[in-house]
């Protein structure tokens, strides 16, 4: 096999690899107790996990967390970014399911306000 051959064949793998641990993370939708504007999330992050969240457009999503937010997927794929300060800020541009990818420890806690 050339060395041609056997970087496809090395790259083809790790697309493979990362496809199939992306499938395979847990999903959590935000349930939000009646009449909060917060949802909370105690579990285990090593593997990481997915949280979904309705907003509407225009809505400011705010995560307050000791793990790590490593992305925030708007309701049309679009990808928004972390305003800054204390704790992770992004503003919703559609209506609809955002989607939260975070990492973190064996016993992690999240907040989700949504404002």
């Amino acid at each position: 096999m050339s060395s041609s051959n056997r970087i496809q064949w090395g790259l083809a793998s790790i697309c493979l690899s990362l496809t199939l641990t992306a499938q395979a993370m847990p999903i959590s939708e935000v349930i939000f107790v009646n009449g909060s504007s917060c949802g909370n999330y105690q579990g285990d992050l090593t593997a990481g996990r997915l949280f979904e969240v309705e907003m509407e457009s225009a809505q400011q999503l705010i995560i307050s967390t000791d793990g790590h937010v490593q992305s925030v997927i708007g309701s049309k794929g679009e990808e928004l970014q972390d305003k800054g300060g204390a704790n992770y800020r992004y503003q919703s541009m559609n209506p609809g399911t955002h989607t939260i990818k975070m990492v973190g420890r064996a016993q992690s806690g999240i907040e989700f306000c949504v404002n």
